[in-house]
């Protein structure tokens, strides 16, 4: 054995060096794991940006030959115009046309209070029969 070898056996074990994350307490470990999840989800975030770009790019090019198909004479701007409208208004709400398909959406939606409204008309009018008549 060396005589650095024969030192660092002999040393007491209050001259050792702590590394750090050797010893971490209950607390320190979890905010460890909260920066791990942070971190994770921002890498999440980034790589969907990136998607984002790409589906961007792949819709433009599938545009672009399409328009080229079919003889019209667009430019790319024009395309990332109509993109950019496109994707802004892809995940918005408006409310659906009146008429006879909502009517009979919102009847379905609120079934269980018409035929509970129902029943209790009938009822009413079973017993008004039944003591009048």
């Amino acid at each position: 054995m060396s005589n650095a070898s024969q030192a660092q056996a002999q040393a007491p074990a209050s001259d050792r060096v702590e590394l750090p994350g050797e010893s971490l307490t209950l607390q320190e470990t979890l905010r460890v794991m909260d920066v791990a999840r942070e971190m994770r989800q921002q890498r999440e975030t980034a790589e969907e940006m990136f998607r984002r770009d790409d589906i961007r790019k792949n819709l433009r090019d599938k545009l672009m030959r399409t328009a080229r198909m079919s003889g019209d004479d667009v430019t790319e701007a024009e395309i990332d115009a109509a993109i950019g409208q496109y994707m802004e208004n892809l995940h918005t709400y408006e409310d659906p046309a009146p008429g006879m398909s909502n009517f009979i959406a919102h009847c379905w939606i609120w079934r269980d209070r018409i035929l509970f409204g129902a029943a209790s008309l009938t009822v009413a009018a079973g017993g008004l029969w039944y003591l009048f008549g």
